[in-house]
């Protein structure tokens, strides 16, 4: 046994070796004076978003890792004349190996650095998403990569990168270099091939100023911030005219996009199509394998390659000892057929097995029914309600919005993973992990801040998200998506038939205020939604606040915190800290929502076809409810089941049933938002006098709030003069001493209600006008019966 490791640890110092060797410049190259032609391999990989080992931590093989570009270009470097190897961005981000390294170990001995040394890249050109991390993690992440110490692995690899700028002096800001140069002999001639990095312009709209401080990423002059003016204007002379380059490549992380359409996230083909001098550029960012030709401006043909996360690609150039060369065919190689480096494996495995052990260990557990839709048209689901709660834990706020982003496909479920998904063969409880944080919420790069918002603001960001909705001509809701945030932590109501900026209705808190322009709220979001600016607002998250990352209204940075700074503030590792904190003790999360949220297709007080529930209790109930002329013919006529009943109107029913009764005349109207001539203010001084209710306080009714079913089901037990029930049902979210207790018992010892699930009531879950006819014709048959 220890001979066959010591023989695995001496095959492994040779592969090594031979690696080092073939990384010396030229080794590969014929003698001067032997060949008349040389052929160069130019290889490139992007968007392997930290793909730094074979086993991904949270499940599964990777079959395009580093440790196969190793193996792959050991075999190349043997086979061509020489070679150039470019990588071409978001690295960091990614993979849960990075995620801890970064998170929980500051960056420090980056595994990415180690990589990209190993595997001998001669460039590397930022991403988008390595500007997720802050300043500190970057430079330690640079300092490796670039570092000349020789007992480090492999060698030095510069970050390659033209358009980050000091914002001071407009010159590449460091640890970048604009460009580097790599120097091929054939015969007499030695070519000067030059590789430009540019960055992609959009990155301002996407990440934190912090983690670009005193950067820009393009001259201020620059206004369209397009890569054809930087090169035109700073680039060209320098690489062809100064350093006299025979072959200039440009490598940017961005899509391809259109020739003819600029476009600022996309723009390899409108840099081509507008310049000349570029002989090949390398693509990346979209994720899209392929290769191409693009036309420059004068006619010339200019190969595109982009290895989309998956590929290695290849493109061979032929140079000629009489100063000509030639581009070759561009292809892509893949990578799953390779075996991986085994020597790089091992330099990599530590991480591996941190972060392996801390993702897969269960850190909680769940119990009941999840994921169950139970409200007409509502998309809010018990794992997002989840995330909401964690992350109003954390931030200690009143509100909490993201969009949802659940990997898809988990496990070989399709679909996006919810976590109904880990209770199997039909168990009653599921052990979680931040292996399934990870998979609810994908983007560990996110970090949790909270500001202060009022509530119109609140109101402008929802609208701004309603505008991606669409409504077929059926009145089939669809749209929606990344950048469209809900919220939780409030009530609220979504008519897409309303006109722009009256969408968003029924605005109210978890315990039925209305929210109103002027209230100051605390609002938990991610680090990305206050990343945008004036000129860099996709979503219209900055439009709608004014707030960024630095703003005043900035409250909490979980970053930084004394809590989470230690896992570095990220979205994903919170929440698993949530469920640690909520299942002490043996204890386990079940679901249930304190607010809800629905969508519909028509206007307030329409019912779209699509939206109209199959109930024929609703329809027997609301043909009852005309009869004893609880409903008016116009009401009965505009009746929306699925929309969120009042708590004026539900009284306003309940008055009605009684015979709608005068008012003592020496009743007095304690409540300031119950107006003398409101159509409901006897109903609300009936219901006082008669203990059905005494208001949300001893000031305010709040009429227009959502009645919740704990309310509803209270008001019908008050109705009843609180009859005797049988006690001990069991709802996780029912309190013995909570007021509305002996209600619920009692309506679901009658059958007039039940639980949203087996162990949840669903008390703060607000009642829709369907919900409430239906209790009110239950109760009515109750109090028949019991006649």
């Amino acid at each position: 046994m220890k001979k066959q490791r010591k023989t695995k640890q001496a095959l492994a110092f040779l592969l090594s070796l031979v690696m080092c060797l073939s990384l010396l410049p030229g080794a590969a190259l014929a003698a001067e004076g032997e060949a008349e032609s040389v052929q160069i391999g130019i290889y490139t990989t992007t968007d392997m978003h930290g793909r730094v080992y074979d086993q991904n931590p949270v499940g599964g093989t990777w079959k395009n890792s580093y440790l196969k570009v190793a193996s792959a270009m050991a075999e190349e470097r043997a086979a061509m004349g020489g070679t150039i190897l470019i990588d071409n961005g978001d690295l960091l981000q990614g993979s849960t190996i990075m995620s801890h390294n970064i998170n929980l170990e500051a960056g420090e001995n980056n595994p990415a650095a180690l990589c990209l040394r190993y595997c001998g890249y001669d460039a590397f050109v930022p991403g988008n998403h390595e500007f997720n991390f802050s300043l500190d993690v970057q430079n330690k992440f640079y300092d490796l990569l670039t570092s000349t110490d020789e007992t480090l692995p492999g060698k030095a690899v510069p970050a390659v990168c033209a358009n980050l700028l000091d914002e001071t002096t407009e010159e590449v800001a460091k640890p970048y270099v604009p460009y580097v140069i790599k120097e091929f002999t054939v015969g007499e001639k030695t070519f000067k091939i030059g590789v430009l990095g540019f960055e992609n312009m959009n990155v301002p709209n996407w990440d934190l100023p912090s983690h670009y401080e005193g950067m820009i990423f393009g001259h201020k002059a620059n206004e369209e911030q397009s890569f054809a003016y930087e090169w035109t204007n700073y680039w060209q002379a320098k690489l062809r005219d100064e350093e006299k380059c025979d072959i200039v490549i440009v490598a940017a992380h961005s899509g391809e996009g259109s020739a003819s359409d600029y476009n600022k996230e996309n723009q390899l083909a409108h840099l081509v199509a507008n310049t000349t001098g570029i002989d090949m550029v390398i693509a990346g960012h979209n994720h899209t394998v392929g290769t191409s030709t693009m036309s420059n401006k004068d006619g010339k043909s200019v190969p595109c390659v982009n290895g989309g996360s998956s590929s290695l690609t290849k493109t061979v150039l032929t140079l000629n000892a009489d100063g000509t060369f030639a581009f070759g065919e561009s292809s892509i190689i893949d990578l799953g057929a390779y075996a991986d480096d085994a020597a790089l494996k091992e330099l990599i495995k530590p991480a591996y097995e941190k972060a392996s052990a801390f993702v897969n260990e269960s850190i909680g557990t769940l119990a009941g029914t999840w994921d169950q839709v139970n409200t007409y048209h509502s998309v809010q689901g018990d794992s997002y309600d989840l995330v909401h709660k964690a992350q109003l834990w954390a931030a200690k706020a009143d509100v909490s919005i993201t969009t949802p982003v659940p990997k898809r496909n988990v496990d070989g479920i399709e679909g996006s993973f919810k976590l109904a998904n880990l209770f199997k063969d039909g168990a009653e409880t599921a052990s979680i992990s931040l292996k399934d944080c990870y998979n609810l919420y994908q983007y560990d790069n996110n970090l949790l801040y909270g500001i202060e918002m009022t509530g119109k603001q609140l109101k402008a960001w929802l609208e701004r998200g309603a505008e991606n909705y669409t409504v077929d001509a059926e009145g089939k809701i669809s749209g929606g998506g990344f950048g469209t945030d809900i919220a939780y932590g409030i009530n609220y109501d979504v008519y897409l038939g309303e006109e722009a900026g009256s969408r968003i209705q029924n605005m109210t808190l978890a315990d039925g205020t209305a929210v109103t322009d002027d209230m100051k709220l605390k609002v938990a979001l991610s680090s990305y939604r206050l990343s945008a600016g004036e000129g860099n607002d996709a979503y219209g998250w900055w439009a709608t606040t004014g707030i960024t990352s630095t703003s005043d209204e900035v409250y909490y940075d979980a970053s930084t915190s004394p809590e989470f700074g230690a896992i570095g503030g990220s979205v994903p590792l919170i929440v698993g800290e949530y469920i640690k904190e909520m299942c002490k003790d043996g204890k386990a999360i079940e679901p249930g929502s304190a607010t809800h949220w629905t969508i519909h297709a028509g206007k307030s007080g329409e019912t779209a076809e699509a939206e109209k529930p199959a109930d024929t209790e609703l329809e027997t109930a609301l043909a009852w409810a005309k009869e004893t002329k609880l409903l008016t013919e116009d009401e009965a006529a505009a009746f929306a089941p699925e929309k969120s009943c009042t708590r004026a109107q539900m009284l306003t029913y309940l008055w009605r049933a009684a015979g709608s009764p005068a008012a003592a005349a020496d009743s007095e109207n304690t409540f300031a938002d119950v107006a003398a001539d409101a159509e409901y203010y006897q109903a609300v001084l009936w219901a006082v006098e008669a203990g059905i209710t005494s208001g949300t306080s001893d000031a305010a009714f709040s009429p227009e709030a959502p009645v919740t079913r704990a309310q509803a089901v209270t008001f019908l037990y008050r109705l009843a003069n609180a009859p005797a029930a049988a006690e001990g049902v069991s709802f996780a979210d029912v309190a013995a001493e909570a007021y509305y207790a002996p209600a619920v018992n009692w309506a679901v010892e009658k059958g007039i209600a039940s639980g949203v699930s087996e162990t949840v009531f669903g008390v703060k879950d607000q009642c829709t006008c369907a919900q409430v006819m239906i209790f009110m014709f239950r109760s009515a048959n109750t109090a028949a019966e019991a006649k």
